[in-house]
Formats: structure tokens, sequence, C-alpha cells
């Protein structure tokens, strides 16, 4: 049933970020729609089985949560500077967000370390 479950979470995210990718690259649609329905079905098994009480362990939500939230504050502190006007040239700019959104991500990580 746990199978099914994940084929039918898989399937589904990956038909909805197919055909709402834009103007993105088929190839690169498909593999973000494949990596997007994974996680999906990762973070919903955790959440079913802590609502279900089934035998889960306790860390691996929370390890899901740190490197989910770690993941986001680099890949938006990227984006966020290689969005903006300055410096001018492209490859600077996201050099430039690679290393803030890196800072970021090992920030949150250090934030979750401590904590636990």
């Amino acid at each position: 049933m746990e199978f099914l479950w994940a084929m039918a979470i898989t399937a589904g995210m990956w038909t909805w970020v197919v055909k709402s990718r834009g103007e993105w690259n088929l190839v690169l649609a498909n593999l973000a729609g494949l990596g997007s329905g994974l996680i999906v079905y990762v973070v919903s098994a955790v959440v079913l089985e802590d609502v279900f009480d089934l035998e889960n362990p306790k860390n691996l939500a929370y390890s899901i949560i740190a490197l989910m939230t770690s993941l986001g504050a680099l890949f938006g502190v990227w984006m966020w500077i290689a969005s903006q006007p300055q410096p001018e040239h492209a490859v600077a700019r996201h050099l430039l967000g690679a290393l803030g959104g890196l800072v970021a991500g090992v920030v949150m990580m250090s934030i979750f370390a401590l904590n636990d």
C-alpha cells in the first residue's frame, strides 16, 4: 500500500510540475517533477506516521525539517542575490549569491545542530 501511495504522490507532483513548466526545458522540468514528487512523498510519509503514531523514529522528521530549511535558505538567498542588479556581470552575481546562500545554509544547519 505504501508503494502505491508513493507512486501516486510522485506521479501527481511530476505531472503538475511538467504541465506548469512555463519556459523551462522539458528535461529540467522532468527532473524537477521527479525530485519534488519524492520530497513530497517523504514529507507526507513522515507526517502521516507521526499523526498515526507508527513505528517511526522522531529524529527522521527533525532531520528532514532541518535539511529542507537549510536548503531553502541556501537557494532562497542565492536566488535573491542573483536577481539583484548589482554587480552587473551575471557570473559575479551568481558567485556572490552562492556564497551568501552557502553561509545562510550553514547558519541554519548550525542553529538546528545547536538546538538538538
